[in-house]
């Protein structure tokens, strides 16, 4: 029985994603707004020559703008806590799927079906099963909070929930018909167990689904000091399904920091799919208590970068550590080894950080106060040797953000875009310039972030530039 009726739809973006999802060559944008799953497509006009008929070079008047059109919107049954993209096999579309999580360990995968013209739900996962959530000790997955990553390769997904419990999900890849059709059982022994059943008929799909069947382990499985998890992430450029995890062996606390100061590690585990285990491949320890979210990076940084109240901590593939205090409380709540960088007064929590792309690994860094900055990594060949942070001016796009982002996303094409729940949305273009061409910058546009001018409307756009270069 309905007992509420919706007055108005949620307004304020709770999550956001980037991928191609309409076909394998779109550019799209997925937005969640709590219980409203709305799918955009970025389109950029093709840039016009100067009026004199030359070809070679485009005036900076009549740079084209991006544009977000809205294609779909649905209303989902539940409350989104997180989602994820991930390549599977044979889409209709051609493109990716997403993953979406929602509260009460429920996961649902999704792709897009080019003749209805709208989503299509693949399978729907529930692990809200008695033997797992009956302890009188666990609170009430309402309560709880989940973790959702997905594989860069997309060979699996973990999902934490219920604080100790880890839902595991593998995928097909294209080589697992290719081992299966040169499985023999008398020279290869007993078939695996995971579900990488393939079908006899050449006509008929190898897989039946995308996926293999799941399993959900506990946390202590993987390691018995895995008491109290802060945060998961799957890292880049590892051969096996590899992710990173803060966790703690006492529960952290700020009143009990004068006992409980510097608990926090850091461990690095490697699954194996087939037969349900992992190995610890690094381990770091006596992090600052205050560190709370894991990003990992690709090439050419690497490793991860861990995110604290106070500071923020790079860790990279060999267990090498750098760090970089943000304000004065940064040295009396930890005795970590950083650098100290406490005149830029920030306050990392609630703070999103997305990389720009590029070859140059920076990062942008969107605080609660809506401030930005930039963080850049010092490389020697390919080993960070340290982290500098750079307050963005106003005239280089520092005050675009009105308030806090709740998520980000990139693009990969120079266009990062920044959620909200408080304030307008904002899609985001930056490009490096020489302080000749920064004079000349022209002043960007700026439209109010709801469901007809997100789709009718050109959106904010805006220079980042680097002070540096």
């Amino acid at each position: 029985m309905q007992c509420y009726t919706e007055l108005l739809p949620p307004t304020g973006v709770t999550h956001a994603l980037a991928a191609p999802f309409i076909s394998a060559t779109a550019n799209n944008l997925v937005v969640v707004r709590t219980s409203l799953l709305q799918v955009f497509s970025l389109t950029k006009p093709s840039p016009q020559p100067q009026e004199d008929g030359s070809d070679s070079q485009i005036s900076q008047f009549s740079q084209p703008e991006a544009k977000l059109v809205l294609e779909k919107e649905y209303q989902l049954s539940g409350t989104v806590t997180d989602l994820s993209r991930v390549k599977i096999l044979n889409t209709k579309s051609g493109g990716e799927a997403i993953l979406i999580a929602v509260r009460n360990a429920k996961l649902s995968l999704i792709e897009w079906d080019p003749e209805r013209y709208g989503i299509s739900t693949i399978s729907i996962h529930y692990y809200e099963r008695d033997d797992l959530t009956r302890s009188p000790w666990v609170p009430d997955l309402s309560q709880c909070g989940s973790i959702l990553s997905v594989d860069p390769s997309s060979r699996c997904a973990v999902y934490n929930f219920g604080i100790r419990n880890l839902a595991i999900l593998p995928f097909h890849q294209a080589g697992d018909d290719l081992v299966m059709d040169d499985y023999d059982p008398e020279l290869d022994g007993e078939r695996p167990k995971p579900g990488f059943e393939v079908e006899k008929s050449k006509d008929e799909p190898a897989h039946q689904t995308p996926y293999a069947s799941s399993f959900v382990l506990p946390l202590t499985a993987l390691d018995p000091s895995l008491l109290h998890p802060i945060s998961l992430a799957f890292l880049y450029e590892y051969r096996e399904p590899t992710f990173g995890i803060l966790y703690s062996q006492v529960a952290t606390s700020t009143a009990l920091l004068h006992e409980r100061k510097d608990v926090v590690f850091y461990a690095v585990f490697t699954l194996d799919l087939e037969q349900r285990a992992s190995t610890t491949l690094l381990s770091v320890s006596r992090l600052p208590s205050d560190l709370f979210k894991v990003v990992p990076l690709p090439l050419p940084v690497g490793g991860a970068l861990l995110l604290g109240s106070n500071e923020i901590v790079h860790v990279d593939q060999a267990g090498k550590t750098n760090a970089v205090g943000v304000n004065e409380f940064s040295r009396q709540v930890s005795a970590f080894s950083m650098t100290d960088q406490s005149d830029l007064s920030f306050r990392l929590e609630g703070c999103v950080v997305e990389r720009l792309g590029g070859d140059s690994g920076d990062l942008l860094l969107a605080l609660a106060s809506g401030d930005m900055a930039l963080i850049k990594f010092k490389l020697d060949g390919r080993s960070v040797s340290g982290i500098t942070v750079h307050r963005l001016p106003s005239n280089a796009g520092g005050d675009i953000l009105k308030s806090a982002a709740s998520c980000s996303t990139c693009f990969g094409d120079g266009n990062v875009f920044l959620g909200s729940e408080d304030a307008d949305s904002v899609l985001l273009e930056w490009s490096h310039s020489s302080a000749s061409t920064k004079k000349a910058r022209l002043g960007s546009k700026q439209t109010a972030d709801d469901a007809g001018d997100l789709s009718d409307e050109d959106q904010m756009e805006d220079d980042i530039y680097d002070d540096d270069l």
